[in-house]
């Protein structure tokens, strides 16, 4: 696929009086295209667009050449991962990828060994002949995600593919969508979270209000959202007050006189670097670093 699979120009989505999507135009790449944004800025309603669930009150959507909302065949050639599972849940998790499998055209033997193979590496296929209404929220998205790429699309549309799941499906997930991307498909994956942009080495789409308000990459970002932040720091054993006063930098802990996590101040991604540093010289065990601040919203606003 040598051409922009996804092709949006001038896009407005309505809803009564509530603008959802406002003057879009994107083109994407080949590989992942991520779209990054708070509550509320329209990611969702973007992909039911490019889905063919929602036609646009103004403007133009393109997949592969095609309008969706038109074009059934073009439909047949994406996939979409939604945010409420689109599952039947009195159906069992074998049913419900039968009948979204046959809408593929594909046969039952091949739908039960493709999905088990899949659930099988999410830790999921014992649920196979149990009903969804049963499962957790986290198996119901394992299956949500199985349906949508049992027909290998063209264009995988992703609504928080790793929401309420464990580390090892997160990060399968993920390895996924990277090598999915390198077989020359087109993903477009939405988040409100950093910390899943942080993991790929992608395009960047910052949406807000309805408004795309940035066209980046996930490594430029990082300049302009850790910058006059904060990030928390948790200890594998419990560190001295003065070995944290020696690092330099200022943070706010718990009482105590020993503790195991602190929050810290920087100016920017350098000052992570030359804090862990001065940490380890220190003899701290660094467990993890978290940066805590509400990072979606601060790109947002500097752009906003």
């Amino acid at each position: 696929m040598t051409y922009p699979a996804v092709v949006v120009k001038n896009l407005y989505k309505r809803f009564g009086n509530t603008v959802a999507l406002n003057d879009i135009s994107f083109r994407s790449v080949n590989g992942v295209n991520i779209i990054l944004g708070p509550n509320g800025a329209g990611k969702s309603t973007f992909l039911r667009c490019v889905m063919g669930l929602f036609k646009p009150t103004s403007g133009s959507v393109k997949v592969l050449g095609k309008k969706p909302y038109f074009d059934d065949m073009v439909r047949k050639k994406i996939a979409m991962l939604s945010d409420n599972y689109a599952l039947y849940d009195f159906l069992t998790v074998k049913q419900n990828l039968k009948f979204f499998g046959n809408l593929y055209k594909l046969s039952n033997g091949q739908v039960y060994s493709k999905s088990l193979a899949i659930l099988k590496e999410l830790g999921a296929s014992q649920f196979f002949n149990r009903k969804v209404v049963e499962l957790s929220r986290g198996t119901k998205q394992k299956v949500a995600f199985c349906r949508a790429i049992l027909n290998e699309p063209d264009v995988l549309l992703l609504d928080e593919p790793t929401a309420f799941l464990d580390a090892s499906s997160s990060e399968w997930i993920r390895d996924f969508i990277v090598n999915y991307g390198q077989k020359k498909k087109t993903v477009l994956f939405v988040t409100q979270k950093l910390d899943e942009v942080s993991r790929f080495n992608s395009r960047l789409v910052i949406l807000k209000d309805g408004r795309i308000i940035e066209d980046t990459t996930t490594y430029n970002i990082y300049a302009k959202i850790i910058k006059d932040s904060s990030v928390l720091i948790r200890f594998a054993r419990p560190v001295t007050i003065a070995k944290l006063k020696h690092t330099g930098f200022k943070f706010e802990i718990m009482k105590g006189n020993t503790v195991s996590s602190a929050k810290f101040y920087i100016n920017g991604y350098k000052d992570v670097n030359r804090l862990t540093e001065e940490l380890i010289k220190n003899k701290a065990f660094i467990l993890g670093i978290d940066y805590i601040e509400p990072l979606v919203e601060r790109i947002s606003g500097e752009n906003g």
